[in-house]
């Protein structure tokens, strides 16, 4: 008997089988998942080629998975369920299927719980919840437009800002400034405010993200601004999420992971621990697909979820 976790993202997924006592028997990493950018007949396709492949490695039949837990990205809304389940059911038929959005797996995966909250902070943000009795929460994940913190890009954007207040005499000078400047390869401000506007200079700003980190742990005050203003929004919208979940007066844990998680750790937890000293703030240091296979343990021997987790994580 084995269980299955699959974490569908935008950029990857990954596929883990495990045996019941956690014992990794297939490992699979594909491309994006994510039904919204690939179309659902090219994510059918995926999904049945992440569960045969491993079901291949784990040397097992379909009816051999006891429960298939799926974390996925573009499971907003519940329309979303009806489109997605269908393509699900018939490739582990015999099992307990679990789908939920995919930002509720680094909760999981990050706490011996079930219940908490869950903070990804990457190219973008959401933060999602668990309450003991087991009702989901979360937010939507649609940007700053509906409440949330744009992601990385959203860095680059504020140190921009930053740069032009110095440019304009309004701040002191600041080290994002040089910072920018290197990253477009001009000279000064001007420069570099010109040819993202007209096109000249092409650039990922979530790029640029690491360099305000560093401008922040070089001690920069405006960079060190920016890390604290987008902490505080996480923290913020942590904090209403363990409301909606009777969790403010709780002993949980705050799991944050993502590509600027690490980065916005140490403001994130010291806001959250003066507004809710109850909730502990952690970094994921595991896969967030580790989440998916501790939802599918839950379902079916919770009682061995602390000690599966321990085996997944003592591994990673």
């Amino acid at each position: 008997m084995i269980l299955i976790g699959v974490d569908v993202g935008g950029t990857k997924t990954t596929g883990l089988a495990v045996d019941l006592q956690g014992r990794v028997l297939a490992r699979v990493q594909a491309g994006a998942g994510n039904w919204e950018g690939i179309g659902l007949a090219v994510a059918a396709q995926l999904y049945a080629s992440i569960i045969n492949d491993l079901l291949v490695q784990a040397q097992a039949q379909s009816e051999d998975v006891v429960a298939a837990a799926w974390g996925l990205a573009g499971l907003d809304w519940p329309s979303d369920e009806t489109r997605l389940r269908p393509l699900l059911v018939p490739l582990t038929p015999r099992a307990t299927l679990i789908m939920v959005n995919d930002a509720f797996l680094p909760l999981r995966a990050g706490s011996n719980d079930a219940f908490g909250v869950g903070v990804i902070a990457g190219t973008g943000s959401t933060v999602a919840g668990v309450a003991v009795d087991g009702r989901r929460y979360r937010t939507f994940g649609l940007g700053s437009a509906w409440g949330d913190f744009d992601g990385a890009q959203s860095l680059t954007i504020a140190a921009m800002r930053m740069a032009a207040e110095a440019h304009y005499g309004r701040r002191a000078p600041t080290l994002l400034t040089e910072l920018l400047c290197a990253w477009g390869g001009v000279p000064d401000i001007p420069t570099l405010a010109e040819g993202l506007t007209r096109g000249t200079i092409v650039r990922n700003p979530a790029a640029f993200a690491p360099r305000v980190t560093a401008a922040a742990e070089a001690g920069d005050a405006a960079a060190v601004t920016i890390l604290a203003t987008a902490a505080q929004l996480l923290a913020d919208n942590a904090m209403a999420v363990a409301r909606q979940l009777d969790l403010a007066h709780r002993v949980h844990a705050v799991v944050i992971a993502g590509g600027v998680a690490q980065a916005l750790f140490a403001p994130f937890a010291q806001q959250l621990r003066a507004a809710m000293p109850v909730a502990q703030a952690v970094f994921l240091k595991c896969e967030p697909v580790v989440g998916a296979v501790l939802l599918a343990c839950d379902a079916v021997q919770p009682h061995m979820a602390v000690q599966m987790r321990h085996a997944l994580t003592t591994k990673e």
